[in-house]
């Protein structure tokens, strides 16, 4: 099943950026007449404020006036408070002295030229921010033990979620509100956050915030701003390319825009004639006349119940997994004065593109819209008293398809029932037992339909998109650091996010101006079919970009993941291991609590005869994870052939050696997309990440 959402194209017409700017600043106004002072989203009730650091609060306010902010506890006692004077735009920023933690509620007051707002059940803690694509945004709910974890979870950690949106510049708000835990409401919270929030808020003892600010399948590019990434050499070109676009965009006029949708919309149709132009053409049930043929058992037809996706309902198990076309048939009987009447057919969703005839003549089909339902009109001249016949083609070229909506969604009804008698008017009902046929198989998908023309720094790869709409206006609220899990949408490109990350990580350290906050990677986890080839994999090499930032860029931390991942599943479901990673090292490195956070980490090689030393640091206790013999790694001479390598345990070192290399050059580990062979942990349990000794070190740009 195709997991993109498919809108209406003229619906979702966007006027130009000038249009929306206007408007915006007409909301703006509107607004700012009603209430003098107005503040983000982001300072709301609820929050947590960050401990032991500087606060800053912001907002508008009467133009040129005085702000105050205060900290007031319950008995009404001001135990914080800060002054700032409005600009004359009416912005101020207001900068509060730094606070202890505190899990009683708190309110904040902010007031200016005799008015006043309020918010109410702050408390002061921890606050981090969790970015990054889906294995970050997975919730508690869908989590291994996550049920337990929304039971237990206190009401003192809170969440901060925004919804998904992409913008061309820099937004100021977003809608959306801080949720306090509740069994319920946590269940909704990214799970690899609450779990760490679990086990720092509880060590520490303090409340613990979440910002939650990331979005399934998204690349890192989206996430790093684009007047930052336009000083690296790397990105100069690409993010010049994109400004250049997005200043012509907003230039255009309506008509200029009317016409581009037009193209699109033509575009769009050539591309659907030409895709059912070439599936005819080696589809067999076409040459076969299937939507005709008689659906019997001789024709090798065979019966399912309808509706219902492929594989799940009794009759289509060898549909389950199936990528290709089906035929479908089935009779249907109507009364005398139907005949020669229009009619329209409803058939409720199909995954994911579909052709239907009735009596042999087509009625209609649908191009890739595996969402929408299938109304079709059927001309009278097609329909006859008694007995007649419907045949559906359905084309699935991804995840499981079939008719996917309610059975009573299925039926047939005249246009219009004057002159037809009472008893006649009822629809035909079509769900029940159909026959079907399989044909050939096929994974090319169908074209995409235009969407709305959108701005070109608004889009799933523009640089900065996401950062601009999601992020931006929760800058510069007060955080403690980042944990950030990505690099699945940029695997493939490891040279590329070798520089784009320490990037990205520069320009948030930039934007917050809190200097160099604390940031937590998440290696990527194992994934895919394990293999027995000694090196392979895209992943491995990103992996290595991630394990190389963590070690060159300050004050960044590495949880690996490589033995907690699943080989069918791209999102594991044991988020606690990796989250108590990722609080391990905050809590030695950020907090200074001590205790190992840290796998065997390589540190230097050096070869003896026909053997290969590997040192490792924080190597106390090396072992092969459960007391199984160490394996995953493999080693290679001059010739960069690599080979699997016996493995002995010395001391903090590992001694490598294969019979079939003789002069060792080169030692990989667990360099695989699942390297399930990798195992080596030291005496606190934690993995070792993946290395190469013949990929240095490099610094970013």
């Amino acid at each position: 099943m195709k997991i993109v959402n498919q809108w209406n194209f003229f619906s979702n017409f966007r006027a130009p950026n000038n249009l929306i700017a206007l408007a915006l600043l007409w909301i703006t106004l509107t607004a700012t007449a009603r209430a003098d002072i107005t503040l983000p989203s982001v300072i709301s009730d609820h929050m947590v404020l960050q401990r032991d650091m500087v606060v800053p609060i912001w907002g508008r306010a009467k133009a040129g006036q005085m702000v105050e902010v205060s900290i007031v506890d319950a008995s009404g006692k001001v135990i914080n408070s800060v002054q700032a004077k409005s600009g004359d735009d009416g912005k101020f920023m207001a900068r509060l002295p730094a606070m202890n933690a505190c899990k009683n509620p708190l309110m904040m007051k902010i007031a200016c030229a005799g008015e006043s707002v309020q918010r109410s059940d702050v408390l002061v803690g921890e606050v981090w921010l969790c970015g990054g694509q889906s294995n970050m945004e997975w919730n508690v709910q869908g989590s291994t033990g996550g049920d337990a974890l929304a039971q237990r979870l206190p009401s003192t950690v809170r969440c901060f979620t925004p919804a998904h949106e992409m913008s061309a510049h820099p937004e100021e708000d977003l809608p959306t509100n801080w949720v306090v835990a509740t069994p319920q409401n946590a269940l909704g919270f990214t799970a690899i956050g609450s779990w760490f929030a679990a086990k720092v808020g509880s060590t520490l003892d303090v409340p613990v915030g979440i910002l939650s600010i990331n979005w399934g399948g998204t690349r890192a590019e989206p996430w790093t701003p684009a007047d930052i990434a336009l000083t690296h050499p790397m990105f100069t070109a690409s993010v010049a390319d994109q400004q250049r676009a997005g200043a012509t965009f907003e230039q255009m006029s309506s008509a200029q825009m009317q016409k581009l949708m037009e193209g699109q919309a033509s575009a769009y149709q050539d591309a659907i004639t030409a895709y059912w132009k070439t599936f005819q053409l080696n589809e067999s049930g076409f040459a076969n006349h299937w939507a005709t043929e008689s659906a019997d058992v001789a024709h090798s037809w065979r019966a399912a119940q309808v509706p219902g996706v492929f594989g799940t309902v009794a009759g289509t198990e060898s549909l389950a997994d199936f990528d290709g076309a089906s035929w479908w048939r089935r009779t249907f009987t109507l009364p005398n004065s139907w005949a020669g009447r229009d009619a329209k057919l409803f058939l409720g969703p199909i995954d994911e593109s579909d052709i239907v005839w009735i009596n042999g003549t087509e009625v209609g089909r649908t191009t890739g819209l595996w969402q929408a339902p299938r109304t079709y009109s059927v001309p009278g001249a097609t329909l006859h008293a008694g007995v007649n016949e419907i045949a559906v083609l359905i084309v699935d070229t991804q995840g499981a398809g079939g008719f996917t909506g309610k059975a009573e969604a299925m039926e047939m009804t005249l246009v219009s029932t004057a002159g037809v008698g009472a008893t006649d008017t009822n629809p035909i009902a079509l769900a029940g037992e159909w026959q079907w046929k399989r044909g050939s198989t096929s994974t090319v998908q169908a074209p995409n339909p235009p969407q709305a023309p959108s701005h070109p720094q608004a889009q799933w790869a523009s640089f900065g998109s996401m950062w601009n709409a999601m992020m931006a206006p929760v800058v510069p609220f007060a955080i403690r650091g980042a944990l950030w899990y990505q690099g699945e949408s940029n695997a493939g490109e490891a040279d590329q996010y070798r520089e784009l990350l320490p990037l990205m990580i520069r320009a948030w350290r930039t934007k917050w101006n809190e200097g160099d906050f604390p940031f937590g990677i998440v290696q990527l986890a194992g994934f895919l079919e394990a293999s027995d080839n000694p090196v392979e994999g895209e992943w491995s090499a990103l992996r290595d970009a991630q394990s190389n930032t963590a070690r060159v860029v300050p004050h960044c931390g590495l949880a690996v993941a490589i033995d907690v991942g699943d080989a069918n599943d791209i999102h594991p479901r044991n988020k606690k291991a990796v989250a108590d990673r990722l609080a391990a090292w905050a809590l030695a490195q950020v907090y200074a609590r001590g205790g190992e956070f840290s796998g065997p980490l390589y540190q230097s090689s050096s070869v003896q005869g026909a053997k290969m030393i590997i040192a490792f640091d924080h190597a106390d206790g090396l072992a092969g994870a459960n007391g199984a013999p160490v394996g995953g790694f493999a080693i290679a001479g001059s010739d960069g052939k690599f080979e699997w390598a016996d493995a002995k345990i010395d001391g903090s070192t590992v001694i490598l050696s294969s019979p079939k290399v003789q002069t060792p050059a080169s030692v990989r580990y667990a360099w695989s997309c699942n390297p399930v062979r990798a195992n080596l942990v030291n005496s606190a349990g934690f993995p070792a990440p993946p290395f190469a000794t013949d990929i240095p070190e490099t610094k970013p740009n």
